[in-house]
């Protein structure tokens, strides 16, 4: 490693970015699973609550702020920010999570948030007018960032803050039950903190002075399995070669045999997640930690 940064950039980008083909077409099937959960009232909005509490008092809701949300997947966060902000822009590169994200929008009435499809990788930032554009740039759970190219993007179009929110840890003790007794293996760590880690020390070293915050989440829904569940555990638990429709059927027919009177499956997952929030006006030069080191 040239430097202490370069070690720390190489983390971040340590997964090759997903062709864009691939990277539509899964967060579009994710779009449905996700939309269907909600009506069904398997999905809450936790995330979102916890969000907004954690902006709002640091000041960073007001009500002449331009938000931009990149990666907004179906548009809760964009929904919850335009209550009570002067604009919200959100960009994601699922068309269907932009299509169910407008359709949440436009049922709760507002009328200052608008979602665009876009690949935030080849977006050009000064022709769309984003450039220095918003007071705020949040993203949280999204792949656009996790690379040089995507973070410097993100924070040229914020004239103030910026915040990212990302897993820490996650455990989901269906998935856990199903991955051992249906195929006799052991969950692997589903987040383990690299990129909240990576990132935090990307920015500290550029200059910046990251803020981190912790939240952690418990969530406990009743679940009525149908295919579309079943796809979403696959994805989950299994490496994709695994995907089969045996598999899908030795899932099922696992949680038929748990099933309660009602037809439901409990599922119970602990989260932690990781904010890290910065001001991009703020900025200083930092030594080379590798001389003071010697």
């Amino acid at each position: 490693m040239d430097s202490i940064l370069d070690y720390f950039i190489s983390l971040q980008e340590s997964e090759p970015a997903e062709l864009p083909e691939r990277a539509i077409e899964r967060w579009n099937k994710r779009a449905d699973f996700w939309e269907d959960a909600r009506k069904k009232k398997e999905k809450g909005d936790e995330r979102v609550i916890s969000a907004i509490n954690y902006l709002d008092s640091k000041g960073l809701l007001e009500k002449n702020y331009d938000v931009a949300d990149i990666g907004c997947g179906p548009g809760r966060f964009a929904a919850a920010f335009a209550k009570y902000v002067h604009k919200v822009v959100g960009l994601d590169i699922s068309d269907k999570m932009v299509k169910h994200g407008m359709e949440h929008i436009q049922n709760e009435g507002l009328n200052n948030a608008i979602l665009y499809t876009c690949n935030f990788q080849t977006l050009d930032i000064d022709k769309s007018g984003y450039t220095h554009a918003f007071d705020l740039v949040f993203s949280s759970m999204t792949p656009a960032i996790h690379n040089m190219d995507g973070l410097i993007k993100s924070m040229e179009m914020s004239r103030a803050w910026c915040c990212n929110i990302t897993h820490l840890d996650r455990r989901n003790s269906l998935r856990e039950q199903i991955l051992q007794e249906v195929f006799g293996k052991q969950t692997a760590p589903q987040w383990n903190g690299r990129w909240f880690f990576s990132l935090f020390n990307i920015l500290f070293l550029l200059g910046y002075n990251p803020e981190t915050s912790y939240e952690k989440l418990h969530r406990e829904t009743w679940v009525t399995p149908d295919e579309q569940y079943i796809d979403s555990l696959m994805e989950h638990m299994l490496p994709s070669e695994e995907y089969t429709q045996e598999n899908a059927n030795k899932i099922m027919q696992w949680i038929q045999s748990h099933l309660n009177k009602d037809g439901q499956i409990k599922e119970i997952t602990d989260s932690t997640y990781g904010r890290i929030l910065w001001d991009v006006r703020n900025k200083t030069i930092r030594p080379d930690y590798r001389t003071i080191i010697k």
